[in-house]
């Protein structure tokens, strides 16, 4: 199977490709060298979960800005649908959008992205894709049409990449709230027997495969200021 003919897989380059936006013509992935971004797509413009999405997106664009991350749009609408919906979003429910959304009413973009699927061939679903400054695709989610997506684990997924890079490990299921190990983080398992006694040395642990260290304090609250817990919400 050829690389034009499937969507970008984790590990892999994003696509070079030309796309019209509501912010005017781009060339992805050049446009946020040096950058994180994340793409993500909606099925329509003027449908009510997207709506909501589109809100919370805006609300939350700060956030995405304090991990050095770019937001960008897409649906199979026009630009000028774009631009009519963030419009009638400003104007009603007071929040601007102020990141841009690619207009791709032939589904170009989409299918190269796999974003077109069984559900709905006149729609994309939510997809989303997560990309390093280094252009590479990091992470890929796929939302059905009727669900729609949570921003704080959008936000944890990408400081959490973004520390598991720096640091050199694996970050535990619901970290930095681990119920485990809390805020730390993960070695990844010896890959010999001779290294098991002195990782069970170096670090503390439930197992030679399973050992923790710590993450520095500063990444540690800058997450939890952005990402809370139930109750401090």
């Amino acid at each position: 199977m050829s690389d034009e003919s499937r969507f970008p897989l984790i590990g892999e380059k994003f696509p070079e490709m030309a796309v019209e936006t509501t912010q005017g013509s781009m060339k992805l992935p050049d446009q946020y060298k040096g950058k994180w971004f994340m793409l993500f797509s909606h099925p329509g413009d003027f449908t009510p979960v997207c709506t909501t999405e589109f809100y919370s997106f805006a609300r939350r664009y700060d956030d995405f800005q304090k991990l050095n991350t770019d937001l960008i749009g897409l649906s199979v609408d026009s630009v000028i649908s774009h631009i009519e919906w963030i419009n009638w979003i400003k104007d009603n429910l007071k929040i601007e959008v102020p990141f841009p959304i690619i207009g791709d009413s032939m589904g170009r973009v989409a299918s190269r992205l796999g974003m077109i699927q069984a559900e709905s061939s006149a729609a994309t679903v939510r997809a989303v894709f997560i990309v390093d400054p280094n252009s590479v695709v990091r992470l890929i989610m796929y939302y059905p049409l009727e669900i729609g997506r949570n921003v704080d684990e959008l936000l944890r997924a990408i400081k959490a990449l973004q520390t598991s890079d720096k640091y050199k490990g694996a970050m535990p299921a619901n970290w930095p709230y681990n119920e485990l190990i809390g805020e730390k983080m993960l070695n990844s398992a010896p890959k010999n027997v001779k290294d098991i006694p002195a990782r069970m040395k170096e670090y503390k642990g439930y197992a030679w495969w399973l050992t923790y260290k710590d993450v520095p304090d500063n990444e540690v609250q800058e997450i939890k200021k952005i990402v809370k817990t139930k109750d401090e919400k």
